[in-house]
């Protein structure tokens, strides 16, 4: 009997004293466990460094009605008109650069900004002859006009605001949009040369008369606006893979090109153009994937 009471004191008094023991660890547990949910969400605050590569397909557009030489029998916009000149293109081309943040974290959100640069090689350029543009319903009187142009994206580069949303506390969705600028270069070609009878031969003979020329070229830095979506994740301690889609605009402008005429006593000139005005739209649609580092 009283070995089985003193069997139970004592263990009594070791259930006591190990319960206090296992009462201590478990919030200590929990701590820890909130620290490392802590340290993981953290990750998303911080510069990244990185670099990406993808595809981009390029929108060219080239509008040119504004060349043109008239004999003078023929008044321009009455029977002498320019010849238009237009054509567009979607080139596709591989792109590549670095690119460069930092960015906050707030909870499950995470805010940053972001400046990126990217070289391409979109081109698209067009040529078209007309043998005959009549001035008069038998056509006795034409001209022989050529156009030739073409129009280049070349290097871009945008600075960025991004937003984002954890899916998981290691995934982001995010959107992205700021100002961007790109090198966008052309060039323009024109022959336009008038031709008459000659009617003091016999037989009456094609006589050429004046003519106009126009050549240049042009390279600018363009800025306009981009904005898309992406994804990103970690994938192995401070990297991060994501993929991204953007659409980039430069808008609508012009360029100008002198035009020189050469008017002959045969033909004449009826308000010869002087310059050729050229409008353009250019923008572009990108699909990147690209790794970065934390720091």
């Amino acid at each position: 009997m009283r070995q089985h009471l003193l069997s139970g004191i004592l263990a009594a008094f070791a259930i006591a004293a190990i319960t206090p023991a296992f009462a201590a660890d478990m919030p200590v547990k929990e701590k820890r466990s909130e620290r490392q949910q802590t340290q993981q969400k953290s990750k998303w605050s911080g510069g990244q460094l990185g670099g990406s590569n993808g595809a981009s397909s390029v929108n060219n557009n080239f509008v040119e009605p504004g060349a043109y030489v008239c004999p003078t029998a023929f008044p321009f916009g009455v029977s002498c008109f320019e010849s238009p000149f237009s054509f567009s293109g979607h080139p596709l081309s591989y792109t590549i650069g670095p690119f460069l943040g930092y960015r906050w974290q707030f909870g499950n959100t995470v805010f940053g900004v972001e400046g990126d640069w990217s070289w391409k090689k979109g081109q698209t350029s067009s040529q078209v002859t007309l043998p005959f543009v009549c001035f008069d319903p038998g056509c006795a009187n034409y001209r022989f006009d050529s156009k030739y142009g073409t129009v280049k994206q070349t290097w871009d580069s945008s600075l960025r605001l991004r937003y984002g949303w954890l899916v998981t506390p290691d995934t982001l969705l995010y959107g992205t949009a700021g100002v961007a600028f790109g090198q966008i270069s052309g060039s323009f070609t024109y022959l336009g040369v008038l031709h008459t009878p000659n009617f003091a031969t016999v037989p009456v003979v094609d006589s050429t008369g004046s003519f106009a020329t126009a050549m240049g070229n042009w390279s600018d830095i363009r800025v306009g606006g981009t904005a898309g979506v992406g994804v990103e994740t970690a994938i192995w301690g401070g990297w991060k893979a994501r993929v991204e889609y953007r659409y980039t605009d430069y808008g609508r402008y012009t360029q100008s090109v002198a035009v020189n005429t050469v008017c002959l006593v045969n033909t004449g000139c009826s308000a010869p153009s002087s310059r050729a005005t050229i409008d353009l739209r250019e923008s572009f649609h990108t699909v990147r994937v690209g790794v970065g580092y934390d720091f």
